[in-house]
Protein backbone atom coordinates (compact mmCIF):
# COMPACT_ATOMS: atom_id res chain seq x y z
CA UNK A 1 0.00 0.00 0.00
CA UNK A 2 1.40 3.36 -1.03
CA UNK A 3 1.49 5.91 1.76
CA UNK A 4 0.53 9.47 0.78
CA UNK A 5 1.63 12.48 2.80
CA UNK A 6 -0.96 15.22 2.46
CA UNK A 7 -0.80 18.49 4.43
CA UNK A 8 -3.67 20.86 5.06
CA UNK A 9 -1.68 24.09 4.83
CA UNK A 10 -4.69 26.22 5.67
CA UNK A 11 -5.24 24.37 8.95
CA UNK A 12 -1.55 23.81 9.84
CA UNK A 13 -0.68 27.50 9.42
CA UNK A 14 -3.86 28.91 10.92
CA UNK A 15 -2.15 30.04 14.14
CA UNK A 16 1.51 29.77 13.12
CA UNK A 17 3.66 31.66 10.61
CA UNK A 18 5.68 28.55 9.70
CA UNK A 19 5.83 24.80 10.19
CA UNK A 20 8.81 22.49 10.21
CA UNK A 21 8.51 18.73 9.67
CA UNK A 22 10.75 15.72 9.14
CA UNK A 23 9.12 13.02 7.05
CA UNK A 24 10.27 9.56 5.92
CA UNK A 25 8.57 8.70 2.64
CA UNK A 26 8.75 5.10 1.38
CA UNK A 27 10.54 5.18 -2.00
CA UNK A 28 7.94 3.00 -3.71
CA UNK A 29 5.14 5.44 -2.77
CA UNK A 30 6.63 8.17 -5.00
CA UNK A 31 5.48 6.60 -8.31
CA UNK A 32 8.83 7.21 -9.96
CA UNK A 33 9.65 5.73 -13.39
CA UNK A 34 10.74 2.08 -13.34
CA UNK A 35 14.43 2.88 -13.95
CA UNK A 36 14.60 4.53 -10.53
CA UNK A 37 15.31 2.30 -7.54
CA UNK A 38 17.02 2.60 -4.17
CA UNK A 39 16.70 -0.77 -2.49
CA UNK A 40 13.40 0.09 -0.75
CA UNK A 41 14.95 2.67 1.59
CA UNK A 42 12.91 5.65 2.69
CA UNK A 43 13.50 9.15 1.37
CA UNK A 44 14.22 11.48 4.28
CA UNK A 45 12.65 14.93 3.80
CA UNK A 46 12.98 18.03 5.97
CA UNK A 47 10.20 20.54 5.22
CA UNK A 48 10.08 24.16 6.26
CA UNK A 49 6.93 25.98 5.14
CA UNK A 50 6.38 29.70 5.64
CA UNK A 51 3.04 31.41 5.13
CA UNK A 52 3.29 34.43 2.82
CA UNK A 53 0.77 37.00 1.65
CA UNK A 54 0.52 35.46 -1.83
CA UNK A 55 0.91 31.83 -0.80
CA UNK A 56 3.55 29.62 0.82
CA UNK A 57 7.31 29.29 0.57
CA UNK A 58 8.29 25.64 0.82
CA UNK A 59 11.92 24.76 1.53
CA UNK A 60 12.75 21.11 1.38
CA UNK A 61 15.92 19.14 1.98
CA UNK A 62 15.98 15.66 0.49
CA UNK A 63 18.35 13.00 1.76
CA UNK A 64 18.37 9.87 -0.40
CA UNK A 65 20.18 8.06 -3.14
CA UNK A 66 19.00 6.15 -6.17
CA UNK A 67 20.44 3.31 -8.18
CA UNK A 68 20.88 4.30 -11.82
CA UNK A 69 22.81 3.04 -14.82
CA UNK A 70 25.89 4.92 -16.03
CA UNK A 71 25.35 6.31 -19.51
CA UNK A 72 28.92 5.49 -20.59
CA UNK A 73 29.80 2.09 -19.09
CA UNK A 74 26.22 0.85 -18.45
CA UNK A 75 27.14 -0.28 -14.90
CA UNK A 76 24.64 0.39 -12.07
CA UNK A 77 25.75 2.79 -9.33
CA UNK A 78 24.25 4.69 -6.40
CA UNK A 79 23.81 8.40 -7.08
CA UNK A 80 23.49 10.78 -4.13
CA UNK A 81 20.35 12.94 -4.27
CA UNK A 82 21.00 15.00 -1.17
CA UNK A 83 19.96 18.56 -1.92
CA UNK A 84 17.67 21.43 -1.07
CA UNK A 85 15.31 23.73 -2.91
CA UNK A 86 12.85 26.52 -2.14
CA UNK A 87 9.64 27.01 -4.09
CA UNK A 88 6.95 29.68 -3.83
CA UNK A 89 3.47 28.21 -4.13
CA UNK A 90 1.09 30.98 -5.10
CA UNK A 91 -2.63 30.84 -4.36
CA UNK A 92 -3.30 33.23 -7.25
CA UNK A 93 -2.91 32.30 -10.87
CA UNK A 94 -1.01 35.02 -12.73
CA UNK A 95 -3.13 37.12 -15.09
CA UNK A 96 -0.20 38.42 -17.12
CA UNK A 97 0.39 36.74 -20.45
CA UNK A 98 4.11 37.51 -20.25
CA UNK A 99 6.26 35.60 -17.77
CA UNK A 100 8.68 37.46 -15.57
CA UNK A 101 11.83 35.98 -14.01
CA UNK A 102 10.18 35.57 -10.60
CA UNK A 103 7.43 33.46 -12.25
CA UNK A 104 10.02 30.80 -13.06
CA UNK A 105 10.37 30.04 -9.35
CA UNK A 106 6.65 30.08 -8.61
CA UNK A 107 4.17 27.24 -8.82
CA UNK A 108 0.41 27.56 -8.65
CA UNK A 109 -1.10 25.95 -5.56
CA UNK A 110 -4.23 24.10 -6.67
CA UNK A 111 -5.55 23.10 -3.26
CA UNK A 112 -4.00 24.36 -0.04
CA UNK A 113 -6.07 21.91 2.00
CA UNK A 114 -4.58 18.89 0.16
CA UNK A 115 -0.90 19.72 -0.39
CA UNK A 116 0.72 16.52 -1.72
CA UNK A 117 4.23 16.10 -0.27
CA UNK A 118 4.81 12.89 -2.28
CA UNK A 119 4.27 14.70 -5.57
CA UNK A 120 6.62 17.53 -4.55
CA UNK A 121 9.39 15.09 -3.58
CA UNK A 122 8.82 13.03 -6.75
CA UNK A 123 9.26 16.12 -8.94
CA UNK A 124 12.42 17.14 -7.06
CA UNK A 125 13.99 13.70 -7.51
CA UNK A 126 13.24 13.70 -11.24
CA UNK A 127 14.59 17.25 -11.65
CA UNK A 128 17.79 16.44 -9.71
CA UNK A 129 18.52 13.31 -11.78
CA UNK A 130 20.73 14.13 -14.78
CA UNK A 131 19.60 12.98 -18.22
CA UNK A 132 22.86 11.08 -18.66
CA UNK A 133 24.08 9.98 -15.22
CA UNK A 134 27.77 9.11 -14.92
CA UNK A 135 29.32 6.81 -12.33
CA UNK A 136 32.43 9.02 -12.49
CA UNK A 137 33.23 12.16 -14.45
CA UNK A 138 36.24 10.32 -15.93
CA UNK A 139 34.33 7.15 -16.86
CA UNK A 140 35.91 5.61 -19.97
CA UNK A 141 32.75 3.80 -21.10
CA UNK A 142 32.56 0.56 -23.06
CA UNK A 143 34.62 -0.51 -26.06
CA UNK A 144 32.52 -0.33 -29.24
CA UNK A 145 34.45 -3.28 -30.69
CA UNK A 146 34.65 -5.91 -27.90
CA UNK A 147 32.01 -4.45 -25.54
CA UNK A 148 34.31 -4.57 -22.51
CA UNK A 149 34.19 -2.02 -19.72
CA UNK A 150 37.23 0.22 -20.29
CA UNK A 151 37.25 1.19 -16.60
CA UNK A 152 38.01 -2.43 -15.65
CA UNK A 153 40.07 -3.63 -18.60
CA UNK A 154 41.89 -1.32 -21.00
CA UNK A 155 41.92 -2.73 -24.50
CA UNK A 156 43.28 -1.45 -27.79
CA UNK A 157 40.50 -2.82 -29.99
CA UNK A 158 39.61 0.61 -31.36
CA UNK A 159 43.14 1.43 -32.53
CA UNK A 160 43.49 -2.05 -34.11
CA UNK A 161 40.13 -1.63 -35.82
CA UNK A 162 41.02 1.85 -37.04
CA UNK A 163 44.30 0.59 -38.51
CA UNK A 164 42.57 -2.36 -40.22
CA UNK A 165 39.72 -0.24 -41.64
CA UNK A 166 41.92 2.68 -42.62
CA UNK A 167 42.16 3.53 -46.32
CA UNK A 168 45.96 3.42 -45.85
CA UNK A 169 45.87 -0.20 -44.69
CA UNK A 170 46.27 -1.25 -48.36
CA UNK A 171 49.67 0.46 -48.36
CA UNK A 172 50.76 -1.80 -45.50
CA UNK A 173 49.88 -4.84 -47.63
CA UNK A 174 51.96 -3.45 -50.51
CA UNK A 175 54.91 -2.78 -48.17
CA UNK A 176 54.77 -6.36 -46.86
CA UNK A 177 54.66 -7.75 -50.45
CA UNK A 178 57.66 -5.58 -51.38
CA UNK A 179 59.63 -6.86 -48.34
CA UNK A 180 58.75 -10.47 -49.23
CA UNK A 181 60.06 -10.10 -52.79
CA UNK A 182 63.48 -8.81 -51.63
Amino acid sequence: MKKKFILNLKEELKHEDFIEKNISIPFDSLDLPKEYSNGSKDVEVHLYIIKEKEGYVVSLNINSDIKVECSRCLEPFNMDLTGSNSILFSKKLGKNKELKEKDLYTEYLKDEEHFDINELVREEIIVQTPMKPLCDENCKGICPVCGGNKNENLCNCESKSMKKDSPFSKLQVLLEKKKATK
